[in-house]
């Protein structure tokens, strides 16, 4: 008897391993899947990276349901982009990941502890209103009302949006390419002498969700993303190259100058060891 009962339960943990084995198979079936779909628009992955500024490495660890490779941040939002460029079902393709991605991070309510027995604290109206207080009102009001116009006209322009320095939270990788000037730039200003004095402060105001390359000294550059409409600011006291990929979609400030950039392919900004400001592009 023993010996069955030893078969039985051998039996069913090979097939909770069989069930197992057979889900992940699915899993993996249906990345490929997607990726059949993908080549059979004839879209490749550096189409998708162009199109939405996301490294392509993070579209491939996608096709190969790779979710550990995804900075977990921006997870749902890479899926998101690589469904509407390829114009499938967003809500399905999540509905194949694990259940830690499928739920949103939920916002923690703040509660009011050591009061539950604390008893309302009752006021007695008056039946005559201390007209200082009806005129401290009227002023109060009328001043909120000047500050939300004040701040609503001047948030149409983006150079007053407050700068947020979100370097350290938005370093995706800190192994990035190293910045190199490619042959197929040039200086785009050969005539402009312009020397820097340190601090050199660094401003990015973005139309759309950007990622750029940064590198100090001689150090590894690093890789960032900086979302639509968060206006950015780095300050730095050491030479530094800046690569960013789509700088047609954004302003570039350097100690409050603003670089004279139009084009819509990549550009280098470098600040050498003097303080000498060259500014890298393709002219075609």
């Amino acid at each position: 008897m023993k010996n069955t009962s030893d078969h039985t339960e051998n039996s069913g943990n090979h097939d909770q391993h069989s069930q197992k084995s057979t889900s992940r198979e699915t899993e993996n079936t249906y990345w490929e899947l997607l990726k059949k779909k993908r080549i059979q628009k004839k879209i490749t992955l550096e189409d998708l990276s162009l199109k939405t500024k996301i490294n392509v490495r993070y579209f491939e660890a996608i096709e190969r349901g790779d979710f550990s490779a995804l900075p977990e941040t921006y997870i749902r939002l890479f899926l998101k982009s690589y469904a509407q460029e390829l114009d499938l079902d967003f809500e399905e393709i999540l509905s194949h990941t694990p259940e830690s991605i499928q739920k949103k991070p939920k916002v923690p309510v703040a509660t009011t502890q050591g009061h539950e027995n604390t008893k309302p604290l009752r006021i007695r109206s008056r039946r005559k209103r201390n007209p200082l207080l009806l005129l401290s009102g009227v002023i109060i009001i009328a001043a909120a009302v000047i500050v939300f116009e004040y701040y609503q006209n001047t948030s149409e322009d983006p150079t007053n949006t407050p700068l947020t320095d979100t370097l350290a939270q938005t370093t995706l990788r800190s192994d990035a390419e190293a910045i190199q000037v490619s042959n197929d730039m040039e200086n785009l200003d050969p005539d402009d002498e312009t020397i820097l004095t340190q601090p050199y402060t660094i401003e990015i105001l973005p139309e759309e969700n950007l990622i750029y390359l940064l590198q100090v000294n001689n150090e590894r550059s690093r890789e960032n993303l900086i979302q639509k409409n968060i206006n950015h600011s780095i300050t730095l006291n050491s030479p530094f190259k800046l690569k960013i990929f789509q700088p047609d979609k954004c302003r570039i400030m350097i100690n409050k100058q603003i670089l004279p950039v139009e084009t819509n392919k990549p550009v280098v900004v470098q600040v050498n060891e003097s303080g000498k400001l060259t500014l890298f592009g393709s002219t075609q």
